[in-house]
């Protein structure tokens, strides 16, 4: 039995797949690839296909991680060949190897967002300074959603703001966000903060669309997880 973990791309299209759909997808395709791999034990076996960290509907990655374990005579290689045969295009895996680190071991991920403004009616220049404002307050309380309700958080000492850059029609954000099995906080909560956060205090300043994209996945020292 080989131990694997894959890295594979959700783009364009792909990103409005849900997490439970993409599982289905994967399940599926190993059955059509031919892929032998090993299943769960029990009353109620079931392929074993692990995703160390879910990622949000309508984000794009690059970045994906799945591990399962091939139980018969495949190499790796074979096997993310003859998978990527019968997947769709926007879902591709680029890379297998044999699993280093834990999933426990996740504790960051890497995003870019962009936020366009909207319908041209606000310059990037506004937009900009807006978020500037918005960034510089000395706490950005959100409500987040919780197993026992909801809960207030503060992003401020949470999401890492790396860089701003003022494009044509919007603003480019790159984060880091904490992830992993401790503390796993979405993007789309400051986004929405900031979204709210204009309407309050500036209402001539609106954004348009979101596009985001998950670019890297971290363990504690900041090296990749793999």
């Amino acid at each position: 039995m080989i131990p694997v973990r894959a890295t594979f791309e959700k783009r364009r299209r792909a990103k409005y797949i849900s997490h439970l759909d993409l599982m289905r997808c994967m399940q599926r395709a190993f059955k059509r690839a031919g892929v032998p791999i090993w299943y769960t034990e029990g009353f109620n076996p079931h392929a074993y296909l692990m995703f160390p960290l879910a990622l949000s509907l309508g984000y794009e990655s690059g970045c994906e991680c799945m591990d399962f374990r091939i139980d018969g005579d495949m190499d790796m290689e074979t096997a993310m060949a003859q998978l990527n045969r019968v997947l769709p295009p926007d879902l591709q895996l680029v890379r297998v190897a044999a699993p280093v680190r834990k999933h426990t071991d996740i504790a960051f991920a890497d995003y870019t967002v962009r936020l366009d403004c909207a319908d041209g009616t606000v310059s990037a220049d506004a937009l900009r300074a807006a978020w500037d404002s918005f960034t510089a307050q000395p706490e950005i309380l959100v409500e987040k959603k919780t197993k026992r309700g909801t809960a207030s958080v503060d992003l401020k000492p949470s999401a890492q703001i790396q860089d701003v850059r003022t494009l044509d029609a919007g603003i480019e954000v790159r984060l880091r966000m904490p992830a992993g099995t401790s503390v796993n906080l979405n993007p789309s909560l400051l986004t929405d903060a900031f979204t709210a956060w204009c309407a309050a205090n500036m209402p001539d300043v609106r954004t348009g669309m979101l596009h985001a994209e998950r670019t890297a996945i971290l363990c504690e020292d900041g090296s990749d997880f793999v």
